[in-house]
C-alpha cells in the first residue's frame, strides 16, 4: 500500500491491452506487442508483460536512459534500473507539481502517460526526437499502473539496506533543487525512525570535524512515497536550505537503531550533498 506524508514533523528531522487494428504486426499469439526491435517497441527481445521488471527490461533501460540517466539527466528524472520506482512512483512531476509521475492506480493521472501519450501539458512526447512508443506498449505501462505500479521482485540481501537516489553522493544542488530522495530494497519499520538515529547537519567547510562547524538542522520531515520498499524524501524547511555542506544519516546501529519490517537493524546510512547559495 502506497501511502504519501506519513511522518509528520520531526524534531530533525479488462483485457491486458486495448483491442489493436490492423494486420496485428508486432503482436505475439496472444495479442501482446513483442519488444526487441521496430518503431520504439524496445530493446529486451521478450514479450512486454504489465509489470516493472520487464518494462525496465524492455523499455526504460534500453529507450529511456538514453537519456534519462546519469548527473546530466532532463530534470534531474532519471530511469535506471536503480532509480526508476523511487523516481516514479508517488513522485511529483517537476514540470506539472499537481500530478504525480506515476499515480497507483490512476493511468490518466499519470504524468508519465500523458507524456508517453504526447497530451501532457508542459513539453514535447516522450521519448524526445525519437518515434512515439506503439500504443500498444503504452497500453502494457498502463496496465502495470492500473494493476497498482509495483516495485520490481527485491533482492534477497541479509539486511535491508539503503541508497541514496538523488542526489548522488557529494553532488553540488541549487537551494531550488528536489529534496534528497531515499530509498530501501524492502520494507522498514518506518516508526523506529526518531531523532535518536536520523540527523541531518550542515558544515560550512564541509569537513564535520569541528563542532563549532557543524550546525544541526531541524524542523526536516519525511514525505513517504512507498512503504514496501520504502521510498521516501526528505523535505527540510526552506529556512535551512541555506550554503554548505550537508550530512544525513540514518543509523541502524547504537541503542535505538532504525528497524526493518522484520524488526532488524538496518545497515548504517550516510549522505552528503552540498547546497551552492544560488536560487
Amino acid at each position: 500500500m502506497m501511502t504519501r506524508r506519513l511522518i509528520g514533523a520531526m524534531l530533525i528531522a479488462g483485457p491486458l491491452l486495448a483491442a489493436c487494428g490492423g494486420s496485428g504486426e508486432g503482436l505475439d499469439q496472444n495479442g501482446r506487442p513483442v519488444t526487441g526491435g521496430g518503431n520504439g517497441g524496445g530493446g529486451g527481445g521478450s514479450t512486454l508483460t504489465p509489470d516493472l521488471q520487464s518494462i525496465q527490461a524492455n523499455v526504460f533501460t534500453p529507450i529511456c536512459t538514453a537519456c534519462h540517466a546519469g548527473a546530466a539527466a532532463p530534470l534531474g528524472f532519471r530511469l535506471d534500473e536503480a532509480s526508476a520506482f523511487a523516481m516514479l512512483v508517488n513522485a511529483p512531476s517537476v514540470e506539472v507539481p499537481s500530478l504525480l509521475r506515476v499515480s497507483p492506480g490512476d493511468p490518466d493521472s499519470s504524468y508519465l502517460i500523458q507524456k508517453l501519450e504526447g497530451h501532457a501539458a508542459v513539453g514535447a512526447q516522450m521519448p524526445l526526437d525519437q518515434a512515439p512508443l506503439p500504443q500498444a506498449t503504452i497500453n502494457v505501462i498502463r496496465q502495470w499502473i492500473t494493476n497498482g505500479a509495483a516495485p520490481a521482485p527485491a533482492g534477497m540481501g541479509l539486511l535491508t539496506q539503503l541508497a541514496a537516489v538523488a542526489p548522488v553522493e557529494n553532488e553540488i544542488l541549487t537551494r531550488s533543487a528536489p529534496a534528497p530522495l531515499i530509498a530501501a530494497d524492502g520494507a522498514l519499520q518506518l516508526t523506529t525512525i526518531n531523532a535518536a538515529n536520523l540527523t541531518v547537519e550542515r558544515s560550512t567547510s564541509g569537513q564535520f570535524d569541528d563542532a563549532a562547524d557543524v550546525t544541526r538542522v531541524h524542523g526536516a520531515k519525511l514525505d513517504v512515497r512507498s512503504r514496501n520498499p520504502t521510498v521516501f524524501s526528505l523535505e527540510l524547511p526552506e529556512s535551512e536550505r541555506m550554503p554548505g555542506t550537508y550530512r544525513v544519516t540514518l543509523r541502524g546501529s547504537g541503542p535505538v537503531p532504525v528497524l526493518d519490517s522484520q524488526g532488524r537493524p538496518i545497515g548504517d546510512f550516510t549522505l552528503r550533498f552540498t547546497i551552492e547559495d544560488l536560487p
